[in-house]
């Protein structure tokens, strides 16, 4: 079962995370060489995406079973903040179409040999609002239904859809990620857009489309960390919680992007020098706001790493992370968004009347950045409300953790 161009699984070398990471940063400047392009085409260059592949990244989090790496996740999250510090477009693809391998291995094995048996390195895109018009059929659902922000579509084969199954259940008991193949759905070019303009986050449209319930993977499975998928995919690595796995995948960009914005404003601090002779480097405020952005950056990631070597730590002894302990990582989560626009924008306001012209690194970073705080797993306002609530000894009111 699954093979690796034509070697059999169990012979590959798995590249450690230091190799890794210094592929990602060998892609860096062939990264933002092309984020003309890709703004252009309003997708990724197909070069792009073969360099990602050609690279392993997409194989950190797949099963080994399926020729991956079954890597922690940390490493996975690092490689995608280095190319977000390049191109916080091909980040974004990146993470939101590679986090989809970790969710396919917990879907039923029968999915999964549909998937990757003929080729492992086959991609699924996504679009998990819950949008589908759903009829039960004998043996699954008969679904129609359109849906936005498929970022990377046209790379991939196949589509991670939401759906609400069952409107008289409790919670989040109705709620389904669906999969469907490409011969099943159409792209619809809708993506014009301010910010990440490359990410070619499209809409896709199902008509009449019948998915068998092998093919269904239940929002309270993926909760309670017990999926069909665990059957055989049996690491810790699967035992992690979806709702956290998932969220940060679209929160890291941002800081991958914050992080070069920070250091493209550091390089042009330099040498700047104001209208009035003063040299950006001597003056106290911009020292101040190197210091605060450099100590901001690392206190995000510190977190994320803290986050998740708890999370890890606990799935390696069987064992879930406590309730309210999510609560608190969904809320450290969303509110990385919202600390990397408040940064950016601090960045460009101190970048001065350069920043406004096209082409400014840190003006365009700081736009990306801005675009992914409306994605809804970002909008921290309810996990915020959330988390206090229970810190205040209210029960917690959020699932999808």
């Amino acid at each position: 079962m699954g093979k690796i161009l034509d070697k059999d699984i169990s012979t590959q070398e798995i590249p450690s995370p230091e190799d890794l990471y210094q592929r990602a940063q060998s892609l860096k400047p062939i990264l933002e060489e092309r984020a003309d392009k890709a703004a252009e085409l309003r997708r990724l260059p197909d070069e792009t995406m073969k360099d990602l592949k050609d690279q392993g990244f997409f194989k950190i989090i797949q099963p080994v079973s399926w020729g991956g790496y079954e890597m922690d996740p940390r490493v996975y999250y690092q490689v995608v903040g280095i190319l977000g510090e390049a191109c916080m477009t091909t980040a974004w693809v990146f993470s939101v179409v590679g986090v989809h391998n970790w969710q396919m291995a917990l879907f039923d094995e029968q999915a999964q040999k549909e998937v990757w048996q003929d080729d492992n390195s086959i991609l699924v895109s996504s679009s998990y609002a819950p949008m589908a018009k759903v009829t039960p059929k004998e043996g699954g659902y008969l679904i129609s239904g359109q849906w936005d922000w498929s970022s990377g579509c046209d790379h991939c084969d196949w589509v991670f859809l939401g759906a609400l199954l069952d409107p008289t259940a409790e919670g989040l008991g109705g709620f389904a990620t669906i999969l469907i193949p490409r011969k099943d759905y159409s792209i619809e070019d809708n993506w014009h857009v301010f910010g990440l303009k490359g990410t070619g986050s499209k809409r896709i449209v199902v008509k009449d489309a019948f998915v068998p319930d092998y093919r269904i993977h239940k929002l309270m499975d993926a909760h309670n960390t017990d999926s069909p998928g665990n059957k055989i995919n049996k690491g810790p690595l699967y035992r992690l919680p979806y709702g956290q796995v998932f969220t940060y995948s679209v929160t890291i960009p941002a800081l991958g992007a914050y992080k070069g914005a920070f250091d493209a404003w550091l390089e042009y601090g330099k040498t700047r020098v104001s209208s009035f002779g003063v040299e950006a480097k001597t003056d106290p405020g911009t020292q101040i706001l190197a210091a605060e952005t450099a100590t901001e950056i690392k206190e995000m990631w510190n977190s994320i790493n803290n986050n998740f070597e708890e999370m890890t730590s606990a799935a390696a002894k069987g064992k879930n992370p406590e309730i309210n302990d999510r609560v608190r990582y969904r809320y450290e989560a969303s509110a990385i968004v919202d600390r990397c626009v408040k940064g950016a924008a601090r960045l460009v306001k101190a970048s001065g009347g350069a920043s406004v012209y096209l082409g400014h690194k840190v003006m365009q970073r700081y736009i990306d950045i801005m675009t992914t705080q409306v994605h809804v797993a970002n909008i921290s306002e309810p996990f915020a409300i959330n988390y206090g609530g229970t810190l205040l000894g209210l029960e917690n009111t959020d699932f999808n953790i």
